[in-house]
């Protein structure tokens, strides 16, 4: 694929993962095609793929072969990945946590977790895996760009493991660009001199005209820059708030509404990933506290909102739809309650 076309995107995860050691140790080759293949129905070019530190730690021979099982796939829709090695986002990586798959716990873990971006004598390992991972897939055609982390943070204290990690990644770059999954445009500053794509978030704006400006801003960081710069997460419109740690929001506030957003975005003319490509109960807990659900696609190929499709894939028809959250999250749901 021609890496100058602009990245048109999702996040993906499986259907049944709630984080991203549970995408690897179930990895399934069938799911993924099938998945795959619904992206490409949607015209998009690219998937941003969460890896595992965790999951490496421990297989690491069959991590690099369903990464590379992933890889293939990709390809063979003309999709480009962007994978991410560390996430600041989430629970702590306890084996509990990295296994939960109850809905009403479940969710995105730390990876490697803050004992260990804390402590810059436990920062070896890290690096191995990043190093190896650079030895592997530095030259490879079939990345976007590697995403080191998604969201260091000063609040979490991160943000000297995330520059040594780009810094360690740096040193053996080659074709393909690196990148940091920046909360703010401005974060990006701390890894300028390692990074090729600048990337920024904007999940539920509230303000369409903020939005508006900035997406402006990020054209204008780009033509400066001369960097490509990506919104690497973005959902839909709320104009009552972003609703983060609130347990009440209002029901319409917490369906996917792709549609709300995807005009602006893809006018732009910036590269862009949307949250996400399958339809899945909230990634974080402070989204999951008030049954936000996000995504396209469900695992039968309908669609949650005839008008997301639409505005994503610019056809005029789609598959069909049907507004309802995941049927396998609503039946663990009612078996919580029930207990």
């Amino acid at each position: 694929m021609d890496h100058n076309k602009q990245i048109k995107g999702a996040v993906y995860f499986p259907s049944r993962a709630y984080n991203a050691y549970q995408t690897w140790m179930y990895f399934d080759r069938t799911v993924i095609e099938r998945d795959f293949g619904y992206a490409k129905c949607a015209g998009l070019n690219a998937l941003r793929i969460f890896t595992s530190y965790e999951y490496w730690q421990e297989e690491a021979e069959l991590f690099w072969k369903k990464f590379e099982s992933l890889l293939s796939a990709a390809e063979e829709q003309n999709i480009l990945v962007m994978p991410i090695l560390f996430e600041n986002c989430g629970r702590e990586p306890s084996r509990e946590n990295m296994l939960d798959q109850d809905p009403e716990t479940a969710a995105c873990i730390q990876s490697p977790g803050r004992k260990i971006t804390g402590n810059r004598k436990l920062w070896g390992k890290p690096a191995e895996y990043t190093r190896e991972f650079m030895r592997r897939y530095a030259d490879d055609e079939r990345l976007a760009a590697i995403e080191l982390m998604n969201e260091p943070h000063e609040e979490t204290g991160d943000i000297p493991f995330a520059q040594f990690i780009t810094k360690t990644a740096f040193d053996m770059k080659k074709k393909v660009p690196l990148s940091i999954g920046c909360i703010s445009l401005q974060h990006n500053l701390y890894f300028a001199q390692w990074i090729e794509v600048y990337q920024f978030h904007d999940n539920f704006p509230s303000d369409r005209r903020n939005f508006e400006k900035e997406l402006r801003d990020a054209v204008s960081l780009q033509e400066m820059t001369g960097k490509a710069v990506w919104l690497s997460e973005w959902q839909r419109l709320r104009i009552s708030g972003p609703g983060w740690d609130q347990r009440v929001i209002p029901e319409e506030d917490k369906i996917p509404y792709l549609s709300s957003l995807a005009e602006a975005v893809y006018q732009s003319g910036i590269g862009s990933f949307f949250w996400s490509l399958m339809v899945k109960p909230a990634y974080l807990p402070a989204q999951r506290i008030n049954g936000t659900i996000n995504g396209l696609f469900h695992e039968d190929g309908r669609v949650y909102s005839a008008a997301d499709y639409i505005a994503v894939s610019g056809k005029q028809n789609s598959p069909e739809a049907f507004a309802q959250p995941p049927l396998w999250y609503m039946e663990d749901m009612k078996r919580i309650d029930k207990n």
